[in-house]
C-alpha cells in the first residue's frame, strides 16, 4: 500500500514524510491541550495521563506527556488514521502493535535530545531490524511523528540518512549539530507526518525558535517481536478507548492478524493510493 516512492525513499533515507494527513480541526485540538497540560504537574493532569519518568515539573523543560489516547477522541482518531496505517501496514507486514503515545512540548530553548541508535552491522536485533528484497520493505520498530506544529528551520528532528542501513558504528565525531548532508533536518509542516525506522540514526536539536514545537509520537512494533514487552490497554481504562485501538495494541503470533488489521486493509484497498 506504500507508494514505489515511498518505498524507495524509506529504504534509501530511513523515513518517509506524509504530507498534510491531519484535518486541521485536529491539528488545533492536539495543539491546544498540549499546550494547557504542558503548564501543569502531573497531579493535576487527567488520569492516566503521566510524564515519561516522572520529572520534577519545569515548564522551560522539553516534557512527554505519555496516554494521551486514553483522554481524548482526537488522538484516537490520529492513531487509527489510514494513511498513516497504510504505511505502518506495509512497514510491519500487516502485524502492527501500537505500544504507546507521547504528545511532546518543546519550549524555547528547552533542551537536545543526542543522536542514538542507527546499524552497525554483526548480529541484528529482531525488535529493532529493517530489511528489504527490492518489492518490500520491513521493520519491526517504528516511530510515527505527527507535527503539530511547522518545523521549517534546522532545528528539531534530525537524522543520519541511511544509517539504517550501515555496517560501520557512527563516528564520535558526528554529533547532534554535524551539518547537512551528513545530518539533516527535513522541512516539517503541521499536518505532516514523518515515519521513521528506530534503527535510524537520528535526535532532537534544542528548539530556538520563539513557539514551543509540539509532536504526537507513536510507537508502532511488530505485534510478535518488539523492544517493549507488548502491555496491551491499561486495564483500569480500556473502557475509554475504541475496541479497534485495543485490539491494535495487544500483542499477536506471528501466524494470526488481526481483525482490525483485515477491516484496514479491506477499506484501503477499496480507496488506493
Amino acid at each position: 500500500m506504500m507508494t514505489d516512492y515511498e518505498k524507495w525513499h524509506f529504504d534509501l533515507m530511513g523515513y518517509v514524510v506524509l504530507p498534510q494527513v491531519i484535518p486541521a480541526v485536529d491539528l488545533e485540538r492536539m495543539r491546544d491541550l498540549g499546550l494547557a497540560w504542558a503548564q501543569k504537574p502531573d497531579e493535576e493532569l487527567p488520569p492516566p495521563l503521566a510524564t515519561y519518568n516522572n520529572p520534577v515539573f519545569d515548564p522551560t523543560k522539553i516534557r512527554p506527556i505519555n496516554f494521551v489516547e486514553y483522554v481524548d477522541p482526537v488522538f484516537q482518531r490520529t492513531l487509527l488514521n489510514k494513511d498513516i496505517m497504510r504505511v505502518v501496514l506495509t512497514l510491519t507486514n500487516n502485524s502492527p502493535q501500537v505500544l504507546l503515545s507521547s504528545l511532546q512540548i518543546y519550549p524555547t530553548n528547552s533542551g537536545v535530545g543526542g543522536l542514538h541508535n542507527g546499524s552497525e552491522g554483526g548480529i541484528h536485533n529482531p525488535a529493532n531490524y529493517y530489511q528489504a528484497d527490492g518489492e518490500r520493505v520491513f521493520a519491526t520498530f517504528l516511530n510515527v511523528g505527527v507535527c503539530l506544529s511547522d518545523c521549517l528551520t534546522d532545528d528539531g528532528f534530525v537524522c543520519v540518512p541511511g544509517s539504517h542501513k550501515t555496517n560501520f558504528r557512527c563516528p564520535d565525531e558526528i554529533t547532534i549539530d554535524t551539518p547537512a548532508p551528513l545530518l539533516i533536518a527535513p522541512q516539517l509542516h503541521a499536518g505532516d507526518v514523518v515515519i521513521f525506522t528506530e534503527l535510524l540514526r537520528h535526535g532532537g536539536r534544542n528548539w530556538t525558535q520563539a513557539k514551543p514545537r509540539l509532536v504526537l509520537y507513536t510507537r508502532y512494533y511488530t505485534s510478535y517481536a518488539s523492544w517493549s514487552i507488548g502491555y496491551g490497554a491499561k486495564p483500569d481504562y480500556a473502557h475509554l478507548l475504541p475496541d479497534d485501538l485495543v485490539e491494535l495494541m495487544q500483542p499477536m503470533g506471528f501466524q494470526g492478524r488481526k481483525k482490525i488489521v483485515n477491516r484496514l486493509l479491506e477499506e484501503l484497498q477499496e480507496n488506493p493510493v
